[in-house]
């Protein structure tokens, strides 16, 4: 599996990154919310609380991939190939696939309103904090895990194998649906593709946040039934067959979300194959 002309020292930091990159961050997915619940006030708001466990548990994995950077003297922190396009592109990307996985659902299921509602500074600092826990993730799987993968045993590899551990991971949390692990994996291949095609990071993060904030604070899609603690523009929630959102897990364990993940992710895969490979890494 290794790539051509690669050496063991750009396989040991490989076989590490991934062993530490994973280990590290189940540690904060289990750990971390016990460490941090003891130092939040309880009188905060639900908002403020769910503000201070996301600084505070994402930072952390923040430190730790510019720290395996460091060690590593890789450049975790690069945005890629014209940075303002391939964000505004992934933008674009995750906007149209969140937008279609809520047409199929739809017609697949049904939606409905519900009767909630945010204050605009409470939903600003929503976009803020999921704008953070995207560029945070992206960092971590396609700053640091992807690229010292790709270095080693090439491209495609670094994007599969990274794609694994990041719906494993996730796994972790509130996801316990097979479809949710499906519709994570298809969700890292499409971060991953964007990364490697752009070079960097600026695409990944676009099309993340976009993807995320659009569900959440947008379409209030994320929980299903009901918004989150920071509100949303609307209150949408599906009902119907669970294998199409209509489950506590809504779009995440849907089949229309793999849809929709599987339209914008295969004409991007054929685009990659037939444009001029970009930078798989950068290093200091």
């Amino acid at each position: 599996m290794a790539g051509p002309g690669t050496g063991m020292r750009e396989q040991i930091a490989a076989a590490g990154s991934l062993v530490a990159g994973l280990g590290l961050m189940a540690a904060i997915l289990l750990a971390g919310p016990g460490l941090v619940a003891p130092i939040v006030p309880a009188g905060w708001s639900q908002a403020g609380q769910e503000t201070a466990f996301v600084l505070l548990l994402y930072g952390a994995m923040v430190v730790v991939a510019l720290a395996a950077g460091a060690v590593l003297h890789h450049k975790v922190v690069a945005l890629g190939i014209s940075p303002g396009w391939r964000f505004a592109a992934g933008l674009s990307l995750g906007l149209l696939g969140i937008c279609l996985a809520t047409t199929f659902a739809t017609i697949a299921g049904g939606l409905r309103f519900g009767e909630g509602g945010g204050g605009a500074t409470v939903l600003l600092l929503g976009l803020v904090l999921v704008f953070f826990q995207a560029a945070a993730e992206e960092l971590y799987f396609r700053g640091w895990i992807q690229p010292v993968l790709a270095r080693a045993w090439g491209v495609l590899p670094a994007i599969g194998v990274t794609a694994l551990g990041f719906a494993a991971l996730h796994m972790l949390g509130a996801a316990v649906a097979p479809l949710s692990f499906l519709n994570l994996l298809l969700g890292g291949l499409f971060f991953g593709t964007l990364a490697a095609q752009g070079g960097g990071l600026a695409g990944a993060i676009g099309a993340h946040f976009a993807w995320n904030g659009t569900e959440q604070l947008v379409l209030g899609l994320d929980p299903n039934p009901g918004i989150g603690s920071f509100g949303s523009l609307f209150d949408l929630d599906l009902a119907g067959p669970a294998a199409w959102g209509g489950s506590a897990e809504g779009l995440n364990a849907s089949l229309a979300m793999a849809m929709a993940l599987v339209v914008v992710l295969v004409p991007l895969a054929m685009l990659a194959r037939t444009a001029a490979p970009a930078p798989a890494v950068s290093s200091r």
